[in-house]
């Protein structure tokens, strides 16, 4: 891992880039370390808050401990709390430390930025809106249903330099469009789009389930309490 570029507040606007694809997991612990395999070597950044320069990088097996904590927690029928996984999954996964930077703060801290696409991890949560059948991802509140992470990539990207609008393809210039190709294929094959049970309908929803997770799902805390089960078999 090599140190990133330094800059400014001012001397770089944020990346803006559009068109993202998104995927919604809720994957077992053993199932999300076979994720991580299947896409490669990369580095975890957690971006958007001023840390250490040493607490910006977080390493694979952290990661995964504060994963299995997170599914840990849903399999027991507990709530997992969300300050002890949401700054971690908000964190960005990179083939190559060249496409961040970071502005440097007083006493070794920094805040990292994005400047070229990166694979966006979010905290996933979802809701059921009964009145139109539903199941919306990325809705957040009280009754809202924790459901892992969000993958995003985006497929446009504007070159600041340039001012060109590029289609973020396979490239040297994109280097984690081909991992975020291996993501996309790893979740095809090992997951399932989520079939629910609502009121004694079946609805099948977008949002994936790893196949790891059929034997534990219907003990998820916030699916027991709105009454909401998972078809298992």
């Amino acid at each position: 891992m090599h140190p990133l570029r330094l800059s400014s507040l001012n001397s770089e606007p944020p990346m803006q880039a559009s068109k993202w694809l998104k995927v919604q997991a809720l994957l077992d612990e053993e199932e999300m370390a076979q994720l991580f395999g299947a896409m490669g070597n990369f580095v975890i950044y957690l971006t958007g808050s001023v840390l250490h320069v040493h607490e910006s990088v977080v390493s694979k097996d952290k990661f995964l401990q504060i994963y299995k904590d997170y599914v840990t927690k849903l399999k027991e029928g507990q709530v997992p709390e969300p300050e002890a996984y949401v700054p971690f999954f908000s964190s960005v996964l990179t083939s190559s430390s060249n496409l961040l930077y970071a502005i440097p703060f007083s006493e070794g801290r920094q805040l990292v930025r994005v400047s070229r696409p990166v694979i966006q991890m979010q905290a996933h949560s979802m809701d059921y809106t009964a009145y139109d059948g539903k199941f919306r991802p990325m809705s957040y509140g009280v009754e809202s249903i924790a459901w892992g992470i969000q993958f995003s990539y985006p497929q446009l990207f504007l070159n600041e330099s340039t001012k060109e609008i590029m289609q973020v393809k396979e490239s040297d210039d994109f280097p984690n469009t081909k991992m975020f190709h291996h993501l996309q294929k790893w979740i095809r094959y090992h997951t399932l789009p989520t079939p629910f049970i609502v009121e004694n309908k079946k609805i099948n929803a977008p949002v994936r389930i790893g196949k790891q997770c059929l034997s534990w799902i219907n003990r998820h805390p916030h699916l027991i309490l709105k009454n909401i089960k998972v078809v298992t078999s």
